[in-house]
């Protein structure tokens, strides 16, 4: 069913009902299961649960026929419909849709199934029209639509209400972003600090926190019909920018009760324009330090960001997660493990860990490129020279017996029947031809593939080789990323290098005396 209201969820039933007394009450059939979707829309097949199940079956072998009420409820795609009444057909399996008359197996079936399926695709796109001239109706009137909840307010019966608790938390976001100065990220730290959750009982982030800011209920303003489907046909939703007249973006000042007034609503709008326009402008140094970005944690996930007095001349690196909430690990409201103990890490060790793998590779550039070369021979001897030409002669041949074959009926040499099964026996010979060619590309494109990856092996490890082993600015162009397992350990991945180089180091530190010495221990190479 392509509805969910409450009259055609009893008709689901009575049809299930039906369809199991209908099939049951023969003894020629054996009902296999009634396979159903309820409040899914038939325009696609992908989120129906039922119907792929039905299909799968029927790959299994489960099932020779199946009935349907209508065309409309099998799907209102017509590619849909006929590529997997094709497809069923192939398995030996036919579609009888009952109320249309219509039986996969009759030799007019897929002539009156495409029509009846254009109608029931148009039917669909009618029924969308509709809809949405509803739907643009009743938001004009000031119905809230599609939302069910956001923070600070419930929505009841298409109005939105205050949740005084927190419409609190909401008024201190704002004040605590525009007076106080404080950052997104800073905000939500300081609420998942305090145990208090999101409505999905998860612990607070910087994209919660401006999710709020930018919304404009807060205000009692209502703009509706953010996002929206180019047609009818289409899975995916577009963000409305206002250019679309079959969808325009409503909006309603005033709507309903704000949370923050309206001096505080332009206030803050006008600082994050401020914030956004100053990282802007700031880009171009946000990459100033050549590690920027690249390092990762291998205890948590989380990026590894710049920490350290801007006086001093190195910069170290520590864990986000370690930042935000400690180094102690704990479990927030939501049941989420958060915090970190990874150490930090001094700049003057991350150059010292690069120069370390350059001098490596320079040392061992020869053997290095030698056995980039051994795989290189091994993948082409592996790949043979397999012709396809043959094959795609025969394709040609086969096309043009197709030909010949309506020129002997129009001829009057051969009739219906006849040119159908020709048809049938070239048709699927050619698919057999066009899978095996098709698949002959899909391994030379890999194998292709991997030979240049190989060949770019080579290029960087020569690269490499004539390189100043002590330029940092290089150092940044060759990562790819850098992964810190624990303390005193690292691993770095270069670009176009198929391994890494796990790295363990020692530091001799004497503060009082400005030392500060790094051992490399070891620089291996690793799968």
């Amino acid at each position: 069913m392509s509805t969910d209201n409450t009259d055609q969820i009893h008709s689901l039933s009575a049809q299930r009902a039906y369809f199991t007394e209908y099939i049951s009450g023969n003894d020629e059939w054996e009902l296999v299961e009634v396979y159903y979707d309820e409040g899914i829309t038939g325009t696609s097949t992908k989120k129906r649960d039922g119907f792929n199940r039905m299909i799968a079956d029927c790959e299994k072998g489960k099932i020779d026929t199946i009935l349907t009420k209508e065309v409309s409820m099998f799907a209102r795609n017509t590619v849909d419909t006929l590529n997997y009444t094709r497809k069923l057909k192939d398995l030996n399996i036919n579609v009888i849709f009952m109320n249309d008359g219509i039986d996969t197996n009759d030799k007019d079936g897929e002539l009156r199934l495409t029509l009846m399926a254009s109608i029931a695709q148009e039917e669909s796109r009618k029924i969308s029209e509709r809809v949405k001239w509803t739907m643009k109706r009743n938001m004009e009137n000031g119905m809230v639509l599609g939302c069910g909840r956001i923070y600070g307010y419930k929505v009841i019966d298409g109005k939105l209400e205050v949740v005084p608790e927190e419409a609190e938390i909401v008024k201190e976001i704002f004040h605590a972003y525009l007076y106080d100065g404080k950052g997104s990220t800073r905000i939500a730290h300081d609420l998942s600090e305090r145990g208090i959750p999101t409505l999905k009982n998860r612990v607070w982030s910087g994209q919660h926190v401006l999710k709020i800011l930018a919304n404009e209920k807060y205000v009692g303003d209502l703009t509706q019909w953010k996002v929206y489907k180019p047609n009818v046909l289409s899975e995916k939703y577009k963000i409305n920018k206002g250019d679309n007249p079959d969808a325009p973006l409503i909006t309603i000042r005033n709507h309903h009760e704000g949370i923050i007034s309206r001096d505080l609503w332009n206030a803050v709008q006008a600082e994050r324009l401020n914030r956004s326009k100053r990282t802007r402008e700031g880009m171009r140094h946000s990459k100033k330090h050549w590690f920027s970005g690249l390092c990762t944690c291998g205890k948590c996930g989380y990026s590894f960001i710049t920490t350290g007095s801007s006086t001093n001349p190195w910069r170290q690196i520590t864990c986000r997660n370690r930042q935000l909430y400690g180094a102690e690990k704990h479990t927030a409201m939501n049941g989420e493990l958060i915090g970190c103990d990874n150490h930090t890490v001094d700049e003057r060790i991350l150059a010292k860990a690069m120069r370390s793998v350059m001098e490596s590779i320079q040392q061992l550039s020869g053997s290095l490129k030698s056995m980039m070369m051994t795989e290189i021979m091994s993948l082409k001897k592996c790949s043979g020279e397999e012709d396809i030409s043959a094959k795609q002669e025969e394709v040609a041949k086969l096309k043009q017996k197709k030909l010949k074959a309506v020129d002997l009926m129009l001829e009057g040499l051969l009739d219906k029947d006849g040119l159908r099964e020709q048809t049938e026996f070239y048709d699927s010979e050619i698919k057999r031809l066009g899978e095996e060619i098709s698949n002959h590309k899909d391994e030379e494109t890999i194998y292709n593939e991997q030979i240049e990856s190989l060949n770019e092996a080579i290029r960087q490890i020569q690269f490499i080789t004539d390189s100043d082993t002590d330029n940092t600015e290089l150092y940044r162009s060759m990562i790819e990323k850098i992964i810190v397992p624990e303390y005193q350990r690292l691993d770095i991945y270069l670009k176009g290098l198929p391994f890494a180089f796990n790295i363990k180091y020692t530091t001799l530190k004497a503060p009082c005396k400005g030392i500060y010495e790094i051992i490399i221990d070891y620089c291996e190479m690793t799968g």
